[in-house]
């Protein structure tokens, strides 16, 4: 297979936030990065007194966690605090689409806050307050762009 000249940077990325899952709100002004713990599929193993090598199955999938960087503010609306409202509210629901480059949605709808990402810092002053949000969900799914 021939090498690919199509690579892309995530520098253009869009990042949309939704506590229903219709109206979705962009803070890709706010974000600096998204990063994704896959979800590992469980591969239980076993050994025999036969063999010196284990049977290997496949298991069931676990949780995916997704952790988006972003900018914080003391605006109100700001990205902050969509997620703090989402948050606080009984269940902690929230929709995530984010697009490295407007080409292929990454959903994870619905999906659950673990942490809210309150803004902390140094005293040192030489950086940019930031927060991060985690969300679980139970996959991402992918789609094009015009859903």
């Amino acid at each position: 297979m021939a090498q690919t000249s199509d690579g892309m940077t995530f520098k253009d990325a869009i990042v949309l936030v939704s506590s229903d899952g219709t109206t979705y709100k962009d803070i890709s002004g706010f974000g600096a990065s998204v990063a994704v713990d896959e979800g590992e599929r469980a591969t239980p193993e076993q050994h025999t007194f036969e063999g010196d090598t284990p049977i290997v199955l496949a298991g069931k999938r676990a949780q995916t966690k997704v952790t988006v960087r972003y900018v914080y503010t003391d605006a109100t609306s700001d990205a902050f605090d969509e997620i703090e409202d989402m948050y606080a509210t009984e269940g902690g629901e929230i929709h995530l689409k984010y697009s490295p480059k407007g080409g292929q949605w990454f959903t994870a709808s619905p999906a659950i806050i673990k942490k809210p990402g309150y803004p902390g810092g140094d005293a040192k002053a030489d950086a940019v307050v930031m927060c991060e949000f985690v969300i679980a969900c139970s996959e991402l799914t992918r789609s094009a762009a015009s859903s």
